[in-house]
């Protein structure tokens, strides 16, 4: 029974481990998931219809992650992490509005 317990364990913490591998730093996801939400924010108030903006929204992604020397399935995975990781996530998100308030003043 203790074996049992014990292995289980060891899978529950193999597996957790594995699922932050590939994860960009903290730093580096906030940094271009903060450039992406800027940009859909930008094309959401000029242009309000995603049909009108999709294409160009891609491209300027695409051009942010490629400046920060990210891929894309590396953004997704972190950007999966963290969305089932609320809390994290929600204080991601609040370092970054800090940020940003701190830089239009």
């Amino acid at each position: 029974m203790n074996r049992a317990f014990i292995v289980l364990l060891l899978m529950l913490f193999s597996c957790e481990s594995s699922e932050n591998q590939n994860l960009l730093p903290k730093e580096k996801f906030m940094k271009v998931y903060g450039e992406i939400m800027t940009l859909e924010s930008y094309y959401q108030m000029n242009f309000r219809s995603p049909n009108i903006y999709k294409d160009s929204l891609i491209k300027s992604v695409d051009n942010v992650l490629l400046k920060n020397h990210v891929s894309f399935d590396d953004f997704e995975k972190t950007y999966v992490y963290y969305s089932a990781h609320q809390e994290a996530f929600q204080d991601l998100n609040n370092e970054l509005i800090e940020l940003y308030s701190q830089e239009k003043l």
